[in-house]
């Protein structure tokens, strides 16, 4: 049997970029997909709810985790609470290098390598591999990652006092290294962001220019939303209606506020735009399966 190995994919700009090229996303379209929220700030029930964010993606017979949460216990009992089996999982993308996102990482990987301490006999061994990936990459069949995103949008998710040093000179931090992972359906892209911070509409122009022209199908996981003024929720609004999301499933740094707002402004209704809480899912062919709490 050949090696199997957990692999950490992040994006990066330099040191251990893949050789992948940006291939076209037709040569494989999941059939199957199941988006199931790990963490994030809602709750209800035996789970926990936190300022963190982690989804279980699992697309035909793969299984990529999304993010890891910020507590080193959470995703772990919150994945126990919803009898979820994370034995499954071969890769984990990390959206960006905040806290809430990467900290539970560690205890993560100490679980998943004790459940498959079992099944030891059938690998040659258990490691994690780093990838970094600055352009869009298929990480396993009909799943993407989008690599460092460019910016079409005027959007700053980020606070404008943040600023990094490129080639000795300072300028904003609008976070391109924020990245976004989508699945590729027939019925079009089904997409999770981390925290959106080079903004949603630019995230989804790309993945729709990079990776493959088709619709959004399903849109997920934190927009950066929760202290957008009104006249940004409005464009935001604009921005998505004219890209076309047919359901949404937004939690964590989303808000609930604004993400009622998107639904009035993107024509959606409860079936089709619910808040993104602990335990909800998005089945491919059937939509969205809130929790009660977020109904």
């Amino acid at each position: 049997m050949a090696k199997k190995q957990l692999q950490l994919v992040f994006i990066g700009f330099a040191l251990l970029l893949t050789a992948h090229n940006v291939l076209s996303a037709d040569e494989h379209m999941a059939e199957a997909v199941n988006v199931t929220i790990l963490s994030s700030n809602l709750a209800n029930g035996a789970t926990i709810g936190k300022w963190e964010l982690s989804a279980l993606v699992e697309a035909d017979n793969h299984c990529v985790l999304f993010d890891a949460g910020r507590y080193p216990d959470t995703v772990i009992h919150n994945a126990r609470a919803l009898n979820v089996d994370l034995s499954c999982v071969t890769d984990v993308v990390l959206s960006h290098f905040h806290f809430d996102h990467t900290t539970g990482l560690m205890p993560l990987v100490r679980t998943l390598r004790k459940q498959m301490l079992p099944l030891k006999g059938t690998f040659e061994a258990l490691g994690v591999e780093f990838i970094e990936h600055a352009k869009p990459a298929e990480v396993v069949p009909g799943v993407w990652v989008t690599g460092t995103m460019e910016c079409v949008y005027p959007e700053k998710n980020f606070p404008s006092t943040i600023k990094i040093n490129i080639d000795n000179k300072w300028v904003e931090d609008h976070v391109p290294d924020s990245q976004a992972l989508t699945v590729v359906t027939n019925k079009g892209h089904i997409v999770l962001l981390g925290y959106g911070h080079s903004g949603v509409g630019n995230a989804l122009a790309h993945i729709r220019t990079k990776i493959k022209r088709a619709p959004i199908h399903a849109l997920m996981s934190g927009l950066h939303l929760y202290a957008a003024s009104d006249e940004t929720l409005g464009w935001t609004a604009d921005v998505l209606r004219e890209i076309g999301v047919e359901h949404l499933m937004a939690g964590h740094c989303t808000g609930i506020e604004p993400l009622i707002r998107l639904r009035v402004g993107l024509n959606l209704n409860r079936r089709t735009a619910v808040v993104g809480a602990m335990g909800s899912r998005f089945v491919y062919g059937e939509g969205i399966k809130p929790t009660v709490i977020a109904m």
